[in-house]
């Protein structure tokens, strides 16, 4: 989550230009013009979203492996439990998984970021139809469950 405010403050950035430039446009009713802009707009906050989501999956990621080391080094078997199995080893963990072993699959967070990262796999395919929705309740929400994940 380290680049996120600065990702954030990029994104306030441009939405401020986007603002008042479609305020210019609308002023001269230029609505192909203003068109035109959403469209741009549309684009770049998937790209943001894209960004933004990428920084949680690198916080799941690490507290993911910080559990991962703490919990399958432990000499205390119960402890240690599931910890030690060879599919959690190696890069090709799946997100859901990771996700699953540092936040508890059956909070209300678990169900909304599996949903989140559909979406994210979505735009960063480039798919357009599902929408991303606020950038500033994205964040929120971004803050709000990296704040839930256990190590």
């Amino acid at each position: 989550m380290q680049r996120l405010p600065e990702i954030k403050a990029t994104y306030d950035w441009f939405f401020a230009h986007y603002r008042a430039e479609t305020a210019e446009r609308a002023k001269i009713n230029d609505i192909a013009g203003i068109d035109q802009m959403d469209v741009k707009r549309d684009i770049l906050e998937r790209g943001i979203f894209v960004l933004m989501f990428g920084q949680f999956e690198k916080a799941v990621t690490s507290a993911f492996q910080d559990a991962l080391n703490t919990r399958a080094t432990s000499v205390d078997w119960t402890r240690r439990r599931g910890w030690d199995a060879s599919s959690l080893k190696g890069k090709k963990v799946p997100f859901e998984t990771k996700l699953a072993m540092v936040l508890d699959s059956h909070s209300p967070s678990f169900a909304q970021i599996i949903q989140t990262y559909g979406t994210r796999n979505h735009c960063a395919h480039g798919g357009t139809t599902n929408a991303v929705g606020s950038i500033d309740a994205i964040e929120a929400d971004l803050y709000r469950w990296y704040a839930e994940l256990r190590r």
